[in-house]
């Protein structure tokens, strides 16, 4: 076509092409969900811990940090004992007094690096009181928040011992450690390094395990404090083929990654029992609150010390509170860890739920199918979490689910698009091949597009039919084809409209023009070229009109030559005196009569093919009463239901009624009786029933059937009653007297 017709060929998308273009894009989105995950860019990694976060946010507080107590040097604490640093001869004291209130350990997240300038002894009397308690002190890095070095050998040595691989491990090494006083450090149980991770939100989510600075080992603090609690003389390393896999303390594995880090639970650190230090140094504090706990000791004083970032926490949480939650977890063996098939599991989750509702007909399926596999791998790797403190990553599955059904519409709309583009190019060729004039009309009735027919039939470019009226090329008026565009438009069944087109220089063409809507302001006319047709009737009607003249006129013909016969035979009787004989040429005569009358009836009447019965019965019956009996003592009656039937029934059929009424006038009213026949023909039951009765005396000699007039056996009349009953295939019954009654009871698909 010369403008692009808008399709209403609408076809449903093959399921196999569409299915294929949906699983081929939600397998891209699943690819690049993969490859964006191990690129893990800043959002993504953020989605992903604040996922984690979840599950920490919703965990319940749990008894174990009964076994822990905070003491915080505070700003009151400053406020009244003076400015930090403290002297150590303080720090003893603090340390003595927890010792008398029963500590069971103390752990110092503060390094004491340099002496006390002002009373050198003091740290001598600090040291002697830490040897009264088993005690931990804490080492930092020279840089705490510069990321670690490239990863270096480690050789385990001292306290550490080797579990799986032998040989050296590699880990991330810093580039060095502050250190506490050598007096402090012989004083001391044990020494941990202190170093959390600060992920990109501000939030702690990770603590050292084990660091490393000149291939030396180090342990984290509150590994540390938990070897030194369990009076354990080491710990076991565990390496696999991809690095450092877990630390050992005891019968407690606690899984780490590559690079030292272990994730504590830490629900409800904000709720870690803390001590002010001043009411430790003023003789206060609780027996119970200290017995048997690990005491640890940090500095949460503005301007000293900081408050730090939880996810389980609304509020920032000093460092003795933080690293006594992380022993807690410690002790009570709470932590969470990474299963080592979490992220093939995942990786399947992505794949098989992306795929899945990739595979799935009809949008509200597949979106019904993401929100179920969205809740059940949530609802999982939350359950995963609270039971044993399993970490899978539902981020990236869920991300999937949600962006699969709209990647799968997405590719559906698509494929159905490039399909919708390629049937309409194939209806356009199909159009422009058609030899019916095709357009699309606006509501106005001006033409919007049309095919190369219609150009041909107007006799002018494209250009100049475009913005035509449509109605002048089809022969109507402009009004008239607005009204049928109208009442289209507006729902109307409107049924095909034939036109004639007046071609300039040729013949008029028939067209049978159909319209169909399009959208709510436009139609899709299609003329169908219907001229042959329209010759073809006009021939038709005039080789229909020619024969029936022509079987009018052999119907009248063959009335004449009965005509004619009935004629002959009338002169012959003027010579006949035998009785018997002129009878019988009678009788002749009124049966010629009766087939004259039939083909009289069928040149007169309007239809050749069937007889009016109740025309025929009538006039059969007027026409053997009035030449015979005009003096009136003998009437007839007739009454007929409006039936038809062909010139093969109404021929029998009337001879019966000739023969049946002839035999009432002979037989039933001698001496000049008067009486009355009746003729009746009626449906009944699903047959046809002709019954022809008279009040007269009945047949001679008691006689069943019609005789002839001398009584001799079968007569003639009665011979062609039972034949032409036969031909109807019909019974007769007979009854009376008083009277006579002959009923034939034909069958009722002879008439209609």
């Amino acid at each position: 076509m010369k403008e692009i017709v808008p399709s209403v060929w609408r076809h449903a998308v093959p399921r196999a092409g569409a299915l294929r273009m949906r699983l081929l894009l939600v397998g891209a989105l699943a690819l690049c969900l993969l490859g964006l995950r191990w690129i893990d860019p800043a959002p993504l990694e953020l989605m992903r811990l604040r996922a984690f976060d979840l599950g920490t946010a919703f965990c319940q507080p749990a008894d174990g940090f009964d076994g822990v107590v905070a003491v915080d040097i505070d700003d009151r604490s400053l406020a009244v004992m003076g400015q930090w640093p403290w002297p150590r001869d303080v720090l003893a004291r603090l340390v003595d007094r927890m010792v008398e209130l029963g500590a069971g350990a103390v752990v110092f997240t503060i390094v004491f690096a340099e002496r006390d300038r002002d009373q050198p002894a003091s740290d001598r009397i600090f040291a002697e009181a830490l040897r009264r308690v088993p005690t931990v002190l804490v080492q930092i890095p020279w840089e705490p928040e510069a990321a670690p070095g490239l990863p270096q050998p480690v050789t385990l040595q001292g306290r550490f011992a080797l579990l799986g691989e032998t040989g050296a491990f590699r880990m991330p090494a810093q580039p060095g450690v502050v250190g506490n006083l050598p007096d402090l450090v012989d004083a001391a149980a044990g020494l941990g390094m202190a170093r959390v991770a600060v992920d990109t939100d501000g939030i702690i989510r990770r603590v050292t395990a084990l660091a490393q600075a000149g291939g030396v080992p180090l342990p984290g603090l509150a590994l540390e404090a938990l070897r030194v609690v369990d009076q354990r003389s080491g710990f076991m390393v565990e390496v696999g083929p991809t690095g450092l896999e877990a630390l050992r303390v005891g019968p407690r594995r606690l899984p780490v990654d590559a690079d030292g880090w272990f994730r504590p639970r830490l629900c409800g650190v904000d709720r870690v029992p803390v001590i002010p230090a001043v009411d430790l140094l003023r003789e206060g504090g609780d027996v119970e609150s200290m017995r048997g706990r690990v005491a640890v000791v940090g500095v949460s004083a503005r301007g000293v010390g900081r408050l730090w970032r939880v996810a389980s926490s609304e509020r920032g949480v000093s460092a003795a509170a933080l690293e006594a939650g992380v022993i807690g977890d410690l002790l009570q063996g709470r932590w969470l860890h990474r299963p080592p098939f979490a992220t093939l599991l995942e990786v399947l989750a992505l794949l098989g739920g992306t795929f899945c509702i990739g595979g799935l007909d009809g949008r509200h399926a597949r979106i019904v199918l993401a929100l179920v596999l969205g809740v059940a791998g949530a609802g999982l790797a939350s359950l995963a979490f609270w039971i044993d403190g399993s970490l899978f990553d539902w981020t990236l599955p869920i991300l999937g689910f949600i962006l699969a059904p709209l990647v799968a519409g997405m590719a559906e709309r698509g494929y159905e698009r490039a399909a919708q583009r390629q049937r309409d190019r194939f209806m356009r060729q199909v159009v422009d091949a058609s030899p019916d004039p095709i357009l699309t009309v606006a509501a106005d009735g001006t033409i919007l597009s049309c095919n190369e027919a219609a150009v041909s039939m107007s006799l002018c470019d494209p250009d100049g039919l475009i913005g035509r009226e449509a109605g002048p090329l089809f022969g109507l008026a402009l009004a008239e084809m607005r009204a049928l565009i109208r009442r289209r438009l507006d729902g109307a069944p409107i049924p095909p409209v034939e036109v004639t087109v007046d071609l300039a220089g040729r013949e008029p063409i028939h067209l049978e023009l159909v319209i169909g809507v399009l959208d709510a302001s436009s139609v899709i006319l299609i003329g169908r070229d219907i001229t042959r047709r329209k010759l073809a009737q006009v021939g038709l009607a005039r080789a229909l009109a020619t024969n029936e003249a022509l079987l009018r006129e052999i119907h009248h013909r063959v009335r004449n030559n009965l005509q004619g016969i009935w004629g002959v035979i009338a002169l012959e009787k003027a010579g006949v005196k035998d009785a018997k004989a002129l009878e019988r040429m009678s009788a002749i005569q009124d049966r010629l009569l009766v087939l004259g009358r039939i083909h009289e009836q069928l040149a007169l009447s309007g239809d050749l093919a069937r007889i009016d019965v109740a025309v025929q019965i009538d006039q059969l019956a007027q026409g053997l009463i009035g030449p015979r009996l005009d003096d009136g003592r003998i009437t007839i009656h007739t009454r007929a239901e409006p039936l038809h039937c062909h010139i093969e029934i109404a021929m029998p059929l009337g001879l019966i009624i000739n023969e049946l009424v002839g035999n009432c006038l002979k037989f039933a009213f001698p001496d000049n009786r008067a009486g009355m026949i009746r003729v009746r023909l009626e449906r009944c039951r699903g047959r046809v029933v002709l019954e022809v009765a008279d009040d007269g005396v009945g047949l001679p000699r008691g006689e069943a059937a019609v005789s002839d007039a001398a009584g001799e056996g079968m007569g003639i009349g009665k011979t062609l009653l039972q034949a032409l009953a036969a031909q109807l295939d019909a019974t007769v019954e007979l009854a009376g007297p008083p009277g006579h009654v002959v009923r034939v009871v034909m069958p009722g698909g002879l008439f209609d």
